[in-house]
């Protein structure tokens, strides 16, 4: 919510924005600059997911990518106009320049290796041998299911502490997970917490020691 009360605010203070360009106050520019640095700032990380991971989503390059596209624009424009009659003009062009392109180079570069938190679904068995297979799934009832295994004593402790127990099964619900990603390409899941109990040791499991259904795990 605090996030999207910002964003509500920013329309009307942009439309105050250019209605003071549009009537030759300089004040409008200052405006347009926050207002746009703003926009810019808040719409990185959702423009960074969007290039990596939904980049054929056409309706989203009209919504997100062109209007974040716009306040780049916008904000070494009104700079430069701010500081036109400035002996650093030139200085200040070049690094508001810089500014802004650095603005679309970071939500890409900083997916190289990126961590993601999520929530799934997991029904843990356990086997008379002490191996845990656990079937996780986005939530109970999806049949989209990817499987990952382990042996230790400590995890079925808290398996059959923290889990609710069905028909052989440990129903694991909220079970929050910790997604590595090398831009687009997964490299590991760890789990780390079982509802709001944390787990001891976390466990880690390489995308080559998982078996299934892992596309729902792209943020």
């Amino acid at each position: 919510m605090g996030t999207n009360l910002v964003y509500l605010w920013l329309y009307p203070i942009f439309l105050l924005s250019t209605l003071l360009i549009l009537g030759k106050v300089k004040a409008g520019y200052l405006l347009t600059f926050i207002t746009s640095l703003t926009y810019s700032t808040l719409l990185t990380n959702e423009v960074g997911k969007y290039l990596i991971f939904n980049f054929r989503e056409n309706i989203l390059f009209w919504i997100l990518l062109f209007p974040f596209l716009t306040f780049l624009t916008l904000t070494p424009l009104t700079i430069i106009f701010l500081t036109i009659n400035s002996k650093y003009g030139k200085l200040i062009k070049l690094i508001s320049i810089l500014l802004a392109i650095s603005f679309f180079i970071f939500p890409i570069a900083e997916r190289f290796n990126k961590d993601y938190s999520d929530d799934i679904f997991i029904n843990a068995k356990i086997d008379k041998l002490g191996k845990i297979i656990f079937y996780c799934n986005p939530h109970f009832g999806d049949s989209r299911t990817f499987i990952v295994t382990t042996r230790s004593k400590k995890i079925e402790k808290q398996i059959k502490q923290y889990g609710e127990y069905y028909q052989g099964s440990y129903f694991l619900h909220n079970t929050s997970i910790i997604k590595n990603f090398h831009f687009s390409e997964l490299q590991s899941i760890t789990l780390t917490k079982i509802g709001v109990h944390e787990i001891s040791p976390q466990l880690t499991w390489t995308t080559k020691e998982i078996e299934g259904n892992i596309k729902f795990l792209q943020p």
